[in-house]
């Protein structure tokens, strides 16, 4: 495990990156260290309603979060039209992504992601978080023995 917390950048302010920004916050490891939205105002509300720290980064721009050298790792709660371009341009610039979900809009742009994070050395994860509930670990395991 990494000595230092790694820096997240958020590029959007939908609905969603309010909770994964609270888990960031929650997280030993990680810290909030930028978001970007399409004006520096929407941005900033979005840093103070959201409880940021003070020294977070705040961008008029989607690319300045990219931008930033602080920044380790993006998450991109944006449309799923919008995901491989703004998550292949992440990846290029050696942002490890954690990405909305779906991901992709067909199999395709998927592989492009995937494909982007592999050639520069980046780590992908989605943000399906259903997956990692406790439901799905029993259900599962009664798929698995064939009862309840």
């Amino acid at each position: 495990m990494a000595d230092a917390a790694i820096q997240f950048g958020i590029i959007g302010c939908a609905e969603i990156a309010r909770k994964v920004s609270r888990a960031i916050t929650l997280a030993p490891n990680a810290k909030l260290a930028a978001v970007g939205s399409r004006s520096h105002e929407k941005a900033a509300r979005f840093a103070a309603e959201n409880n940021f720290p003070s020294d977070a980064k705040i961008y008029g721009s989607y690319e300045a979060v990219l931008d930033d050298p602080n920044v380790d790792a993006v998450y991109v709660p944006l449309p799923t039209s919008l995901h491989v371009r703004w998550a292949v341009l992440a990846a290029q610039k050696k942002k490890h992504l954690l990405l909305e979900k779906p991901v992709a809009l067909n199999a395709v742009e998927f592989d492009a992601i995937v494909e982007a994070c592999e050639c520069n050395g980046v780590q992908f994860m989605d943000g399906t978080m259903w997956m990692h509930n406790v439901v799905v670990v029993v259900a599962a395991a009664v798929v698995v023995v064939g009862e309840l």
